[in-house]
């Protein structure tokens, strides 16, 4: 049943969230990483050029997609934080060794060609949050919300196809919404790929205990 109670505030609810996700245990992680990579093939093909990204802390590993996206013949982007702005570009994964640490958030990025989002053929999104009707909530740095901001402009062309990737554990009814938030296109967690604007399974109220 879904949960029908008012949304608690962003903070409380990303605190709830991040508990959810970091009480998975390493094996769980593992096993739902193996399956998103599956259930994901549909959006996997040659040449196409897919934005993905590096997983930090708890948050879902995408390195079995990838493998198997360069396996497949696709190509792989990368986020690079801009040194101003929050407008990420995408940097193109080579065979080179050309990993380099952000001076500011100490993350790994690669130095390759980069592009626009906008000219990526698939996106797949990494969130804390998701909820029935393909909102997202992210980590609260607003990089994919100013990346993305384009799309509420377009009504016809629209690039690329956005694909949330996430735990079954993130999955909520209702998040809070802001005017400028994007929807996404389709969710992919360790149970299934659905595609949104048709019913998703059920999820667990916000309040459920940990499990």
């Amino acid at each position: 049943m879904h949960d029908t109670s008012p949304a608690p505030d962003k903070a409380s609810l990303r605190r709830t969230l991040r508990r959810r996700r970091m009480a998975l245990t390493a094996a769980e992680r593992r096993r739902a990483a193996l399956a998103v990579a599956r259930h994901a093939r549909r959006f996997i093909g040659r040449g196409r050029r897919l934005g993905a990204y590096l997983a930090c802390g708890s948050e879902l590993d995408l390195e079995p997609l990838m493998s198997e996206a360069l396996f497949r013949g696709a190509r792989l982007f990368l986020p690079v934080i801009p040194a101003r702005g929050r407008r990420l570009w995408f940097s193109a994964l080579g065979a080179q060794d050309r990993w380099y640490l952000h001076p500011r958030y100490r993350i790994p990025e690669y130095d390759g060609p980069r592009r626009r989002a906008e000219r990526l053929d698939v996106l797949f999104v990494p969130l804390l949050g998701v909820d029935a009707s393909g909102y997202r909530m992210g980590q609260g740095g607003g990089f994919y919300d100013a990346t993305l901001a384009y799309l509420a402009r377009r009504r016809h062309f629209r690039k690329p196809l956005l694909v949330g990737v996430a735990y079954d554990c993130q999955r909520v009814s209702v998040l809070p919404r802001e005017p400028w938030d994007i929807r996404l296109d389709y969710l992919v967690t360790e149970s299934g790929c659905w595609r949104f604007g048709r019913p998703l399974p059920a999820v667990a109220p916000v309040s459920a205990p940990i499990a």
